[in-house]
């Protein structure tokens, strides 16, 4: 018996993930179950609940069939499980596909949150007692959804019972783009549906267009007919749900003041079935972009009249997307134009909270601890998700990331590289996370004091045994000394293998990756570098191994008191003489200063070579590099993130750079003392002003807050959507923000 159920397509390949599929089972349960539910329903129609499960997934036993629907289901649950069978056919798939306008901007002018008034002038008491009680501040947990079809007199205000299906697919296909763009959020959408037929004829002149067939629509449900019959409404809804969050969608063909509008905050959604220009096969994402401002999300698009500014959700966040004022116009985003994406800003306006996804690797006393217990974040399965590594006493534990957006729990998967005393310690025997056979998959590498030992990731999860791979670069006393001989995992032949690179007293050494698994013979590579007394110096003087011609190999790359050196891969596995490429970035005295000043050598513009950007006190500096293998100027790319006294500080304030938007370029992340802030690549070495994403993970000075000698943060694509997420490490675990 074929289940019912529905590829979730377009609006979830926006999300990156196309192996999830939506499921219908009956459950004889007639409402919303308890958080603790491990598969909690993305829709609940009565008993009717739609889950969003991966493609394969083995069909439970009450799976419905669309050929042996039970003869006893309510209205509203036939119409949520017929809408999931019209989602899933070729005709609706097809309309989405080639679905009219799509990508333009919306065109609500004067912003469709303002057009027409709430209505409040006609509240009462009972209208008071509900703006006390908000009914949606932010989109996390469930949420009862009234679907009102309003019907007129005559044919042209009538729907027909498959316009009347067509509504309901729509709604479900918009409002599962947000509980599956967001599936940590825990989100459940429970609806309620009402059919209702007036005899109050059409009267395009009428100064209330929406009162003259809302108010007899509330009283033919059972309510007051005024405003308070819509307030009284939803809250029934969210009692007999039991849900955190309430709101309503009218569908009519009555004549309206605007063809979509809503309230920031709520109550209710009013939406044409025709949708204007716009068209029917729009309805989701038109009805997904009212539901954003119903929790708290301002209009991006420019006949808005949208500014950068403001305090918009949960969190207060500028609309730092919008149209007219955004560097390039902003960025796609549904609430900017036609597109099941979402720009940085809008997880912030919907109020998506960091989610506590691994209760272990915390940094309470007596547990993990930040100053032995390393972590690191990488994809150690090739799934395109970035794993949590962390390196305990007995060993390495592993808890990889789940294609729901979850962890699975931590396991030790190597028994060894622990931190045991008189064992491996973390100020001296450094590990990396490299892949060091070309497999995608990323390895275990540690120095030791006889030498280099990998553990090597297998494709069903595990790791093999540790073995010792080069017998130097290791830590002896009198040898290599972890503080001032710094090693890299890097590709320096561009065969997609991690060679090992160590700078020593008389210069770079490499050990290069092998097919077979082994490592080479250690060679010296460049007489330069080295950390003589009085020349480099480690302490002032950072290397980086990064590829700055594009040809896929490793460059070293280091800043000296005059500038930037760069010593470039050769073919042959030789390296070039070391060259002088910018005479800036440099650590002469009252200049730039390696504990306050951090540099990162990154392709900042997509050509695949690695350019230069420096944090001063002025803010963020870069020099691009060039095609001939020369940089251009260094400039002043961004006037914030600067160093100046009282302002970021590198000891409490760190930096990355890493895509969060997805246009694979890197952006700026920095942690302040109020949380997160972003700014955005605008590509050619160009980027837009600093704004507020996130107000967790900040760094203020109030006890138990995060802080950085104990609370590390990381940026790593959690999910292979291909944007970087923010990963913190708190006392009780493991938090992470979605991009």
């Amino acid at each position: 018996m074929q289940a019912s159920c529905c590829p979730l397509g377009e609006e979830r390949a926006m999300a990156g993930d196309l192996d999830v599929m939506e499921l219908a089972v009956l459950d004889d349960f007639p409402g919303l179950r308890s958080g603790a539910d491990p598969t909690p329903p993305i829709h609940q129609y009565g008993r009717v609940r739609i889950s969003a499960v991966p493609e394969g997934t083995e069909l439970p036993e009450d799976a419905l069939a669309p050929d042996a629907v039970p003869s006893d289901l309510t209205e509203t649950e036939r119409l949520g499980l017929a809408a999931l069978e019209l989602r899933g056919s070729e005709d609706f798939r097809a309309a989405k596909q080639n679905r009219p306008r799509q990508g333009e901007e919306w065109d609500m002018g004067g912003g469709c949150t303002d057009i027409v008034p709430m209505g409040l002038e006609e509240a009462d008491a009972r209208a008071s007692a509900f703006a006390a009680a908000p009914t949606s501040s932010y989109l996390e947990g469930t949420v009862a959804v009234g679907i009102v079809i309003v019907q007129g007199p005559t044919a042209a205000l009538r729907f027909s019972d498959a316009e009347v299906l067509k509504v309901v697919a729509e709604v479900q296909n918009g409002l599962g783009y947000f509980a599956t763009n967001n599936p940590i959020a825990g989100i459940t959408f429970a609806y309620d549906i009402q059919n209702v037929t007036l005899a109050t004829p059409a009267d395009p002149a009428d100064p209330d267009l929406e009162g003259l067939w809302r108010n007899p629509a509330m009283g033919a449900i059972g309510y007051s007919a005024d405003w308070n019959g819509v307030v009284t409404y939803v809250e029934d809804l969210r009692t007999r749900f039991g849900t955190r969050w309430t709101y309503c969608g009218f569908f009519t063909k009555y004549p309206l003041g605007h063809f979509a509008y809503a309230s920031i905050g709520g109550p209710r959604v009013v939406m044409d079935y025709n949708n204007d220009g716009w068209g029917p096969d729009n309805i989701d994402r038109v009805f997904a972009h009212e539901t954003g401002h119903i929790f708290g999300c301002p209009d991006e698009y420019a006949v808005s009249g949208c500014n950068c500014g403001g305090s918009w959700g949960r969190y207060g966040t500028v609309n730092g997307n919008c149209e007219n004022c955004s560097a390039g116009g902003g960025v796609a985003c549904l609430m900017k134009g036609n597109t099941f994406t979402l720009c940085g800003y809008t997880p912030a306006h919907l109020g998506w909270s960091p989610q506590l996804l691994v209760r272990n690797y915390g940094a309470t006393a007596g547990g993990w601890q930040v100053g032995r217990h390393p972590r690191l974040l990488a994809d150690t399965t090739a799934d395109g998700r970035a794993d949590i590594v962390g390196f305990g006493d007995a060993g390495v534990y592993v808890s990889r990331a789940q294609s729901d957006g979850r962890f699975e729990v931590p396991h030790l998967a190597v028994n060894d590289f622990g931190y045991v005393a008189g064992g491996w310690r973390v100020e001296r025997h450094p590990r990396f996370l490299a892949d060091t056979t070309g497999d995608g998959r990323a390895d275990i590498v540690g120095f030791g004091d006889a030498g280099v030992y990998v553990s090597r990731a297998q494709p069903d999860g595990t790791f093999d045994a540790l073995r010792r791979v080069v017998d130097n670069f290791a830590y002896v006393a009198g040898g290599w000394r972890v503080e001032s001989h710094p090693r890299f995992l890097a590709d320096t032949t561009g065969d997609g293998r991690a060679d090992i690179v160590g700078f020593g007293n008389a210069g770079v050494y490499v050990s290069r990756a092998q097919a077979n698994g082994g490592y080479d013979a250690l060679r010296l590579v460049v007489a330069d570098f080295g950390y003589d007394a009085g020349g480099w110096r480690v302490d002032r003087h950072p290397r980086f191994l990064a590829d700055t011609t594009g040809d896929g190999r490793a460059d070293i790359v280091g800043f000296g008191d005059a500038g930037v050196y760069i010593c470039r891969a050769q073919s042959d596995g030789s390296y070039e003489a070391l060259r002088r490429v910018v005479d800036d970035f440099g650590y002469v005295a009252g200049g730039w200063r390696v504990e306050r000043h951090p540099r990162f050598v990154v392709d900042l513009t997509g050509d695949g070579r690695a350019d230069i950007l420096g944090f001063g006190d002025a803010g963020v500096y870069v020099s691009l590099a060039r095609a001939d293998g020369s940089y251009g100027p260094m400039t002043l790319a961004l006037a914030d993130f600067g160093y100046v006294g009282g302002g970021w500080r590198v000891e409490r304030h760190p930096r990355f750079l890493a895509d969060t938007t997805g246009d694979g370029l890197p952006d700026i992340v920095g942690f302040g003392d109020a949380g997160v802030y972003v700014s955005r690549n605008l590509g050619g070495g160009a980027f837009e002003s600093a704004g507020l994403v996130d107000v967790h993970f900040g760094y203020a000075n109030t006890a138990g807050g995060w802080r950085v000698e104990r609370h590390p943060r990381f940026m790593a694509d959690v999910t292979g959507g291909g944007r970087a997420d923010i990963v913190g490490f708190g006392e009780a675990g493991v938090y992470v923000a979605r991009a």
